[in-house]
């Protein structure tokens, strides 16, 4: 039995993620700004969101680094990649939160005025 998905099509899918997302997390920043008032501050999320792709993109290769040196059945590979999207994932949602308590606060404010 073959292979489901092929290397080479996972390869091509992330790829297309990487250059897919950021045009279309500006298309939709802007969209969401537009309807908000707030283009500027729409297109910046946009593009933040837009940015995961080329973030997976690099987190794919890593991922395969790692496994391509360490073996695909290696506990040390598998902990060195469990530890490295524990830790992006940290600072990813810590960077969230941080964005979310700012813009609640200025929103508050902007609100009462």
């Amino acid at each position: 039995m073959g292979e489901l998905v092929t290397v080479e099509q996972a390869e091509g899918a992330v790829r297309l993620a990487a250059v897919a997302l950021p045009p279309l997390g500006l298309a939709a920043g802007a969209v969401v700004g537009a309807l908000r008032r707030r283009i500027a501050r729409g297109l910046v999320a946009g593009l933040l969101c837009g940015l995961a792709g080329p973030a997976i993109w690099l987190l794919w290769r890593i991922y395969n680094g790692i496994t391509g040196v360490c073996g695909l059945d290696s506990v040390r590979g598998l902990l060195i990649n469990l530890a490295l999207f524990v830790v992006v994932g940290l600072l990813i949602g810590f960077g969230i939160g941080l964005v979310w308590r700012r813009q609640a606060a200025g929103g508050t404010s902007t609100q009462r005025e």
